[in-house]
């Protein structure tokens, strides 16, 4: 996703987006030893945007499937291992990456060629004409009231919004308080919005 597209749609959300780990629950839910209950939600959370990365990366819906079962066996057997060292969800499609790495290598030494799934059904992931100047529209906007804003706001808006750092790994990055970060944050986005409404109309 775009920058313009996430910082957009926080704006339009009211996002100050203050949870330092999103997947605190998760691990929660690890810490009291209930590991099932833990992969549950693991599975609903990231499930869909697991077979995704699965699915494009092999391109083939059935083995995509196989490999995200993988996935998922892999992170009941060690989820209760988790060091935190990264994020949940960096640690989730690090295990991806490498089954769907190793399902293609076995699928080249096999020699089965798998077909490509039928074109008919297939959505065209351009956008229209119109969208394409309407999207040409809102970054140059975005880029136009970013600009306007203070340093460490617009530093702040973009470590989160463009790079996707939590607020803890901000704080590290900036030398502040994740509070101090996330309110910042807070109070910018609807100015943002204000700002950007006020050149192209509702968002």
């Amino acid at each position: 996703m775009t920058l313009s597209r996430s910082l957009t749609r926080a704006i339009a959300r009211g996002d100050g987006a203050c949870a330092v780990d999103p997947d605190s629950d998760i691990i929660d839910l690890v810490a009291r030893g209930d590991t099932d209950a833990a992969v549950r939600c693991v599975m609903r959370r990231y499930g869909v945007a697991l077979y995704r990365y699965c699915r494009a990366g092999l391109g083939d819906a059935a083995l995509a499937e196989d490999v995200q079962q993988q996935v998922f066996v892999e992170v009941h057997r060690d989820l209760p291992r988790f060091t935190r060292r990264s994020r949940l969800k960096i640690w989730l499609f690090a295990i991806a990456r490498h089954r769907v790495y190793d399902a293609a290598k076995r699928r080249r030494r096999a020699g089965r060629h798998v077909a490509q799934d039928a074109d008919a059904d297939a959505v065209d992931p351009r956008p229209s004409a119109a969208e394409s100047v309407d999207e040409a529209r809102l970054r140059a906007a975005l880029a136009d009231c970013l600009a306007a804003l203070p340093d460490a706001t617009r530093a702040a808006l973009l470590l989160r919004y463009q790079q996707g750092f939590s607020f803890a790994e901000m704080a590290a990055i900036c030398g502040e308080r994740p509070s101090t970060l996330c309110a910042r944050i807070s109070r910018a986005l609807p100015r943002l919005r204000r700002d950007i409404e006020s050149r192209i109309g509702p968002l």
